[in-house]
């Protein structure tokens, strides 16, 4: 996840935009995060039945508002939250006031844990906001480096189905009790990279509307391609399913729920 905050150019025409889930934090939880949790919390508890996991130290990396890190933390001793937005971070502090949650602003390919956990999420499509493979394949290293013997790291990435043909090259409103917002997606079939461009007028505290204008970018990666990069970060066991019913992979998936486990 881009760390957000400091402008950038990136419209191609001079207009200044901020960097993704800086004041988008304020109507994240209804626009994503609240539906989104859902549906990971119930893939998550077929997995942990699947896999028979058992977990003490568990960390959440792109907690955003953390959602995952609260439930995670009714189930385990002590559970990190890692993302690189300060404004996402914020609202996860707020959510995880009880619980020893430990939150720390670090990037993927910058991502150093203080200890190695049994478990280790990324959810709702993180790791596809990572550009190039020569990231990916660090931010996937440090994954392995972060989970101990034995342990396991549980993600999902969105395939290139989901980036060409759900989102293409289109304009959504969202309509929202928190703000008002415009999206337009462009695919770039030669970088398999999908730009959302978000125009959010955002609900302020005093009743106004904040104009905000952030870009996000999310890469296709080949399944193949992630799951080689979790053998080579000391992963033993990696699999790849439907994160819709976490069936088999078909050409219609449009998101990859992957499990990969340490080696003991």
């Amino acid at each position: 996840m881009p760390r957000s905050g400091r402008p950038e150019r990136s419209r191609g025409d001079g207009r200044e935009t901020a960097r993704p889930y800086g004041e988008l934090a304020r109507m994240y939880d209804e626009l994503v995060g609240d539906a989104a949790f859902d549906c990971w919390r119930a893939n998550f508890e077929q997995l942990v039945s699947r896999y028979e996991l058992e977990f003490r130290v568990a960390a959440d990396v792109a907690c955003g508002t953390g959602h995952a890190l609260e439930y995670l933390s009714g189930r385990c001793e002590r559970v990190y939250g890692v993302d690189a937005s300060p404004s996402m971070l914020e609202r996860a502090a707020r959510r995880t006031e009880e619980g020893e949650v430990i939150l720390l602003e670090q990037s993927f390919t910058g991502l150093e844990l203080p200890e190695q956990v049994d478990l280790l999420t990324c959810n709702f499509d993180s790791l596809n906001y990572v550009l190039t493979e020569a990231e990916l394949a660090e931010a996937v290293s440090r994954f392995g480096r972060s989970v101990g013997r034995g342990g396991y790291c549980i993600f999902d990435m969105n395939t290139t189905r989901e980036l060409e043909q759900e989102w293409g090259t289109t304009v959504l409103v969202h309509r929202l009790s928190s703000g008002i917002g415009i999206w337009e997606f462009e695919w770039d079939p030669e970088a398999r990279i999908n730009t959302l461009m978000m125009t959010n007028f955002i609900l302020q505290d005093d009743g106004l509307y904040r104009m905000s204008e952030e870009v996000h970018r999310e890469r296709a990666y080949d399944t193949g391609l992630v799951l080689e990069l979790l053998t080579r970060a000391g992963f033993d066991r990696a699999d790849a399913f439907d994160a819709r019913d976490l069936a088999g992979l078909t050409p219609e998936t449009r998101r990859v729920q992957f499990v990969a486990r340490r080696g003991a």
